[in-house]
C-alpha cells in the first residue's frame, strides 16, 4: 500500500516537472523577446544570453509608445520671430533671426520649436527702406520628417509663414514669405506628451488594425449568426452537403495562392475600392464565414429544439428566436467565433499589405516594415517591444474569454 502510494506520487511529480519543461519550452520564446526589449542596444547576432538580463530599461516601449523616428508631421502653427533685417522695395531681408513657433491640438501645446530664419525673404506691404532689428509675430505651416537623436531638426519646412505685426525700427511690417524655407540638421524640436500620444506612429496604426478587427467582427457575426441557425434548425435542399462543400471549396480556392490575390487586387482596382479600410474587412469576414458558420452550427446543434419550438408557439418569428434565445443560449459559440475572427482581422498581413497603403497600414505591417534590412541596422529592442505591444491584445482577449472558447470548441462536439 505504502509502495503504491509513494509511486503515485513520484509519478505526479515526474508528470509536474515534465509539464513545467515543456511549458518553459512554449514559452521560452517570449520570455527572450521580452528580455530582447527590455535591453538597450541589444542585439540578436550574439551568443550570448543572460536568463536575467542586465542594464534593464523601459526606453525601447517609450518610443515605440510615444516616439517620433521619421513619420510626416503636417502641422498649422504660431509663433514669434526675431532678429536683425532690412526692409527694401516692398521685401523684407532677414539677415539673422529664429522663428520660435508652438503647434497645439485643441487647449493643448503638441510641439515647441525653434529654427533659425537667415535669408528669409517676405513680400511685405510697406515700401519704405529701414533696417535693424525685427519682431513680429508669425503663423504658417511646419513639415517634419526627422529629427535627430540630440533633438535637432534632421529635416524640416516652413511654408506659407505670415508675418502679421512685426516691427523694424519703427516701421511696422506684415507679408507672406516667397518661399519655403528648409531646415537641415539645425533647430530644435520638443514634443510633449500629449503630442508624443498624437503623433507617434504605433497608435496610427493601432487604430487602423483596431477599426479593421472591430468591423471584421461585427460582420463576421452578422453572416455568420443567421447561417448558422438556418443550416442547424432549418430543412431545405442539400442542407447536408452545401456548408460542406463550401468549406472543401474554401480550402482549394485558398491553394491557389498568388494567382487568388492577383485576381482579387485586379478586381478591387476596377471597382475603385483600392485603400479602403471597411473593403478589407469584408475581404476578412467572408474568408472566415464558411468555417465559423461550421463551427457555430455545431454549438446550436447541442441546444435542444424545444426552446424554438416554445418561442414559436409564443408568436415569435425568426429573428426574434434568434436574438431572444438563441444567442444568450449559444453566447459561448458566439464568443468563440467573434475571438476567431477578431484574432484573422488584427494578424493578416498579406491582403493589407497589398490593398492599402501606408497611411491605412495595420499595426502588422507596420511591424513587418521595422525588419527593414533584415537582420542588420535594426534596433531589436524597438522592435521586440513594438512586437509585444502588437501580441497583447490577443492575449488579453484570450485571457478574458477562455471559458467561452473552451465551452464553444468542446460543447459543440458532444451528443445528447
Amino acid at each position: 500500500m505504502m509502495g503504491r502510494r509513494k509511486g503515485e506520487v513520484i509519478k505526479s511529480f515526474a508528470l509536474t516537472l515534465l509539464a513545467i519543461l515543456i511549458m518553459f519550452i512554449i514559452l521560452f520564446p517570449v520570455y527572450y523577446i521580452f528580455t530582447v526589449s527590455i535591453s538597450p542596444g541589444s542585439t540578436l547576432a550574439t551568443t550570448e544570453f543572460h536568463l536575467i538580463p542586465r542594464n534593464v530599461s523601459l526606453d525601447s516601449y517609450r518610443e515605440v509608445l510615444f516616439g517620433f523616428s521619421g513619420s510626416k508631421l503636417s502641422e498649422d502653427f504660431r509663433g514669434t520671430i526675431e532678429g536683425s533685417a532690412h526692409l527694401q522695395e516692398g521685401r523684407l531681408y532677414v539677415v539673422q533671426g529664429i522663428i520660435r513657433g508652438e503647434v497645439k491640438y485643441g487647449p493643448f501645446t503638441g510641439m515647441t520649436f525653434e529654427v533659425p530664419a537667415k535669408g528669409l525673404i517676405f513680400d511685405v506691404q510697406s515700401r519704405e527702406n529701414a533696417q535693424g532689428k525685427l519682431e513680429g509675430k508669425v503663423s504658417g505651416l511646419f513639415i517634419l520628417t526627422r529629427v535627430n537623436e540630440d533633438g535637432t531638426i534632421g529635416f524640416g519646412l516652413l511654408r506659407n509663414v505670415t508675418l502679421t505685426g512685426g516691427k523694424i525700427e519703427n516701421t511696422g511690417v506684415s507679408g507672406r514669405m516667397e518661399r519655403y524655407a528648409v531646415i537641415r540638421n539645425a533647430g530644435t524640436v520638443h514634443f510633449t506628451n500629449i503630442g508624443k500620444f498624437i503623433n507617434s506612429k504605433f497608435f496610427g496604426y493601432l487604430r487602423n488594425s483596431l477599426f479593421i478587427a472591430a468591423l471584421t467582427v461585427l460582420l463576421t457575426l452578422l453572416f455568420v449568426v443567421p447561417a448558422a441557425y438556418a443550416f442547424s434548425r432549418m430543412k431545405f435542399f442539400g442542407r447536408e452537403h452545401v456548408l460542406y462543400f463550401y468549406l472543401m471549396f474554401t480550402q482549394v480556392a485558398g491553394g491557389l495562392g498568388i494567382a487568388g490575390l492577383i485576381a482579387l487586387y485586379g478586381m478591387i482596382v476596377r471597382l475603385g475600392l483600392y485603400d479602403k479600410l471597411p473593403v478589407l474587412a469584408f475581404i476578412y469576414a467572408s474568408g472566415s464565414v464558411p468555417f465559423n458558420t461550421w463551427l457555430l452550427k455545431g454549438y446550436i446543434d447541442s441546444i435542444s429544439p424545444d426552446f424554438d419550438e416554445a418561442a414559436l408557439v409564443d408568436g415569435a418569428g425568426y429573428l426574434q428566436i434568434i436574438r431572444y434565445v438563441l444567442l444568450p443560449m449559444a453566447l459561448p459559440g458566439i464568443a468563440t467565433v467573434a475571438i476567431f475572427s477578431f484574432i484573422g482581422g488584427w494578424t493578416e498581413f498579406i491582403l493589407a499589405s497589398l490593398l492599402l497603403q501606408q497611411e491605412h497600414q495595420p499595426l502588422s505591417v507596420w511591424i513587418y516594415t521595422l525588419l527593414g534590412g533584415i537582420g542588420r541596422g535594426i534596433d531589436w529592442s524597438y522592435f521586440a517591444a513594438a512586437a509585444l505591444l502588437f501580441a497583447l491584445p490577443v492575449f488579453v482577449t484570450f485571457m478574458l474569454a477562455q471559458n467561452y472558447i473552451k465551452s464553444g470548441l468542446t460543447v459543440g462536439g458532444l451528443k445528447e
